[in-house]
C-alpha cells in the first residue's frame, strides 16, 4: 500500500493567522503554492492549524468584497478543513477528494503538519504508474526485437518488381503488420524515436528536447525551471521556446535532458 505522507513532495506553507492579505498574497506569489495553512502558535503544542486559504478566497472573499491587503487574512479562511494523516492509503485519500469535492488535503503526522496534498499531486502520481506501463509498450512498438534475417536471395531482382511486391503488403492491414510496427511508421514520414534505457533527471536551467518524428522537422525545446524532487525526477515543468507556454511534463522515449552547461558549450560553437 502507498501511503499519502509518501505523496507529499514539499514543506508546508504556513503562515500566523494575524497575517495581512497582503503579506498571504506575497508569501503565496514567493512559494508558487495557491493555497496557505494558516496556523495559530500554541505554547503547549507547537503550531496548530485552524484553517486554509487559497488564492481564490483572496479574490473572491477579498478583493470582491472590497477588502484591502491590510486585512487579516483568517477573516477569508476556510475553518473547516479536511485533514488526513500521513499513514493514509493514497486510495482512501482519492475518496475524499470525491466525496468533498475539495482540491487539497492537509497531511499531518499526529498534530504536526507535515504538508499538503493536491488532487494534482494524484495525478501526476497516476501518470507516473501509467507511463511505467506504457513505456516498455512504445519501446518495443518502436523498437522491436530483431527477429533473424531471411534468406538472401542471390541474383538481382528488377526494381519495378520489388517495388510492386512492397506496394501489394503494404496495401493490406496484414502486409503492415508483417513489415513490423517500426517500418510502418517510417512509411507514413515518420522516424521511431531514439531508446532510452535510464530514467531521465534534470535540473533547474537544463533544457529538455523532444525530438521530432517528423523529417526535417525541428526538435521542440523547452527550459526546465521546475522539478518534482531532489533527485531530479520527472514530471518536470517546462517553459516552451515556441510557444512560451508552461506545462508539467513527463518525457517519453523521444525526450532527453541537456545540462545547462551542455546547451551553452553547444551555443558558443554556432
Amino acid at each position: 500500500m502507498t501511503y499519502i505522507g509518501s505523496v507529499v513532495s514539499r514543506p508546508p506553507v504556513t503562515v500566523a493567522r494575524a497575517t495581512t492579505i497582503g503579506e498571504a498574497a506575497q508569501e503565496m506569489g514567493r512559494a508558487g503554492v495557491g493555497a496557505l495553512l494558516v496556523v495559530d502558535d500554541d505554547q503547549q503544542v507547537g503550531e496548530r492549524l485552524v484553517g486554509i486559504v487559497t488564492d481564490r478566497d483572496i479574490v473572491l472573499r477579498g478583493v470582491a468584497r472590497g477588502i484591502g491587503p491590510d486585512g487579516r487574512i483568517d477573516a477569508l479562511m476556510t475553518t473547516e478543513v479536511i485533514t488526513v494523516p500521513a499513514g493514509m492509503g493514497v486510495e482512501r485519500a482519492y475518496e475524499i477528494f470525491r466525496d468533498h469535492a475539495i482540491r487539497r488535503l492537509p497531511v499531518l503526522d499526529g498534530r504536526r503538519i507535515i504538508g499538503m496534498v493536491s488532487v494534482d499531486d494524484l495525478l501526476i502520481r497516476s501518470e507516473r504508474e501509467i507511463a511505467d506501463l506504457v513505456h516498455p509498450l512504445c519501446d518495443e512498438t518502436f523498437a522491436p526485437h530483431r527477429e533473424a534475417a531471411p534468406p538472401v536471395v542471390t541474383g538481382r531482382a528488377p526494381a519495378t518488381a520489388a517495388m510492386a511486391g512492397t506496394a501489394a503488403m503494404a496495401g493490406t492491414a496484414g502486409g503492415l503488420a508483417a513489415m513490423g510496427a517500426a517500418t510502418a511508421v517510417r512509411m507514413a514520414g515518420f522516424a521511431a524515436p531514439a531508446r532510452r534505457r535510464t530514467a531521465l533527471h534534470a535540473h533547474p536551467g537544463d533544457t529538455l528536447v523532444v525530438h521530432s518524428h517528423i523529417p526535417r522537422a525541428p526538435d521542440r525545446l523547452g527550459e526546465i525551471f521546475e522539478v518534482r524532487t531532489e533527485a531530479g525526477d520527472p514530471p518536470f515543468a517546462v517553459r516552451w521556446s515556441d510557444t512560451g507556454h508552461v506545462s508539467f511534463v513527463y518525457p517519453g522515449p523521444d525526450a532527453e535532458v541537456r545540462c545547462a552547461g551542455e546547451r551553452s558549450a553547444a551555443d558558443s560553437t554556432h
